[in-house]
């Protein structure tokens, strides 16, 4: 039988993104399950910042030399588009697998007599509304695969006419790396990796992500700074929680302003009104692993801005992955011991094309607290994998696409229920553990194996 030849276009697979975990765990399954199915090259996007080992020939884009003499990568080139003719001629394809957003795939949606093979996407969409004039452009590809239901909506409401093209998969569920531990393994994990500055029976929330706008990272400090600091008031009526005000000038609470500022502050619930509340103690024992570039510049958030405007400092009350950066970071192979040594990920995105830090999360067991909008709260409300966070949608400033902003009392309330109720987080871990199940690689893989050779037979 002779192997159909399979170009794959994206985020190389020795990267530690999303993307690249994504297609690895597709097509190493596929090649195991299917081994005389399928002959797979890829034009590996961003490659020359690679961590790990591909197990197939990976085509870099191209780079060029700064005038400093540095390599960087060449931005005409950024997403293939001087890399994909070449490779083409001389692999001749019968099918290009592209996974990226929908704006650096757009380009390749070429009339079905233009190019000599069939084409496949697998598209973030990650809020709504996404323009009908650019969905309409996907009407060329043969089959577009979404990273959720949500995803799936979101194109077919912005153009109708792709709703027979259209199917979602959800990334593999990597459970055999992902995967729970004991409580005793998880405490000799943090005797080996925690500052030692920091408690070993700390409250330890995580993140993972790049600091990108629509992460919303200032959030994350918000919180940190309202647990560790318990200047925020409990309703005894509602249970809701009604934060005093912080002055991040001036670098106090409200009610803490000189010269009588603060005088006019009444102790009530902005909720329900009632004056019975009561001050909260602060959680001095909370703390933030932020698995993120905490260098100035890189990124839509200036972090050390931020750390100063929300009184949270580095080495008290929040820790920052050491070593990583453009070059160097955890490879895909460690990244597991994060989320097995956190007791919750805190996920305040304004939205996700799926969220696999979510969603590698809950196939280790860790409980999430997230915003209730896009992909990722999909499977996450689904799996009962955590507790949802609700907030305002503000529209993006170039896209027009609404990002979700959390509402930071609610989060409060989400990471005190884990926090009071030790039970609580693990047991929503093993309702994520347990939803995971149904989406193991091998049984993606079939799937997938199932739409390709669909698509390669129509």
């Amino acid at each position: 039988m002779t192997k159909a030849k399979i170009l794959i276009l994206t985020h190389s697979v020795a990267l530690p993104s999303g993307m690249a975990e994504t297609t690895r765990l597709i097509f190493e399954t596929l090649l195991a399950r299917y081994p005389d199915a399928y002959e797979v090259e890829q034009i590996g996007l961003v490659h020359s910042f690679a961590v790990s080992v591909p197990k197939w020939p990976i085509h870099p884009t191209r780079t060029v030399r700064r005038t400093n003499g540095e390599l960087d990568l060449d931005q005409a080139d950024a997403h293939g588009e001087k890399t994909l003719p070449e490779v083409v001629r001389r692999f001749r394809p019968d099918l290009v697998f592209a996974f990226n957003d929908p704006q650096n795939v757009a380009f390749l949606c070429v009339p079905r007599e233009s190019r000599p093979y069939k084409l496949v996407l697998h598209v973030n969409f990650d809020g709504y509304p996404f323009p009908s004039a650019d969905a309409s452009v996907f009407r060329n590809a043969d089959l577009i695969v979404t990273c959720s239901s949500f995803s799936r909506k979101v194109l077919i409401t912005a153009c109708p006419l792709l709703e027979g093209k259209t199917e979602y998969m959800y990334s593999p569920a990597d459970i055999e790396r992902f995967k729970p531990i004991s409580d005793e393994e998880k405490k000799g994990l943090r005797g080996d990796l925690l500052p030692r500055w920091m408690p070993q029976d700390a409250f330890l929330l995580g993140f993972v992500g790049r600091n990108q706008w629509r992460k919303q990272i200032w959030l994350l400090y918000a919180v940190l700074h309202y647990l560790r600091s318990g200047k925020y008031w409990i309703c005894q009526q509602c249970a809701r929680i009604t934060l005093i005000d912080w002055h991040p000038g001036l670098q106090c609470h409200r009610d803490e302003v000189p010269a009588g500022g603060g005088r006019d502050l009444q102790m009530k619930c902005q909720h329900c009104w009632s004056d019975q509340v009561t001050c909260a103690e602060p959680l001095s024992d909370i703390f933030l692993w932020l698995h993120l570039l905490d260098k100035k510049g890189e990124g839509d958030w200036p972090l050390t801005e931020i750390e100063y405007q929300f009184n949270v400092k580095r080495a008290r009350d929040l820790h920052y992955t050491q070593g990583l950066g453009g070059r160097a970071a955890l490879a895909p192979v460690d990244m597991p011991v994060l989320f097995q040594m956190w007791d919750a990920l805190l996920y305040l995105t304004g939205g996700e094309g799926f969220g696999l830090p979510a969603w590698e999360a809950i196939c280790t067991g860790l409980p999430v607290v997230y915003t209730d909008y896009s992909s990722h709260a999909e499977f996450l409300r689904l799996a009962n994998g955590g507790l949802p966070v609700s907030g305002i949608l503000q529209p993006e400033a170039r896209s027009g696409v609404w990002r979700m902003i959390a509402d930071v009392p609610q989060a409060l309330e989400a990471v005190r229920r884990l926090y009071f109720d030790r039970e609580l987080g693990p047991q929503m871990g093993a309702n994520g553990r347990a939803f995971v199940q149904d989406f193991k690689p091998a049984v993606q893989a079939d799937k997938w194996h199932e739409m390709l050779r669909r698509v390669l037979h129509d």
